[in-house]
């Protein structure tokens, strides 16, 4: 490789580096001074940047908003094409994509808090807009979830189509993943919707009573 192509895929890196701190550390800015209070000045000092270098990585605060968005975004869709060991039972299988998922909103529950706040800026709207509100968000995870289920659940796994059981799983997964934001830890809780998943809300002995009645 050219040493000048080399240079240059370093200095791509470390900028794609520096945009990351920012946008972790402007996470925790937004949701403790909400978007609209947040200035570009607090931004760049909690990254450990001056102001005007942060024009090097962002143009506004309004990029970084939607920037944090795109990260959030790319994340979660990215636990939906991890691959998955065929060799493991499907509830392993989805306890793998759901412990993902249950770290990623405890991670980013800053960031998930902050979608729900009540703040009319045009940023926030659009990004409510795109992940942000349950029906938007749910569609997200629903298109994602269909996709997982036909490239990984084998024939006879399912005792429902694929569209039907990726509807049933969102709105589940979306309930779970409301309470990591609110700070739970997420341990437990890919177990816990698993077994919802699986076998619904009913007791054992609630279930064989219903059949031999």
């Amino acid at each position: 490789m050219p040493i000048r192509n080399a240079t240059a895929g370093r200095r791509e890196r470390a900028r794609e580096h520096a945009r990351r701190d920012i946008l972790v550390a402007a996470a925790d800015v937004f949701a403790r001074r909400g978007y609209a209070a947040a200035t570009l000045v607090e931004l760049a000092e909690a990254a450990g940047f001056a102001a005007p270098s942060l024009y090097r990585y962002f143009e506004s605060k309004e990029e970084i908003f939607r920037s944090l968005v795109d990260l959030l975004v790319g994340e979660f869709g990215a636990t939906f094409e991890a691959p998955a060991d065929r060799d493991l039972p499907l509830g392993a299988r989805l306890a793998v994509l759901f412990d993902a998922q249950a770290r990623l909103a405890h991670h980013h529950r800053n960031l998930l808090a902050l979608l729900r706040l009540p703040d009319a800026a045009p940023a926030l709207a659009e990004a409510r807009e795109r992940l942000g509100t349950p029906h938007a968000g749910i569609a997200f995870y629903e298109e994602r979830m269909r996709g997982w289920l036909r490239r990984n659940a084998a024939r006879g796994e399912l005792r429902v189509a694929p569209d039907a059981a990726a509807r049933a799983i969102a709105g589940l997964a979306f309930a779970y993943l409301a309470c990591t934001e609110a700070g739970a830890p997420p341990d437990g809780r890919a177990r816990d919707l698993v077994d919802t998943v699986l076998h619904g809300i009913a007791a054992p002995a609630l279930e064989s009573g219903r059949r031999g009645a």
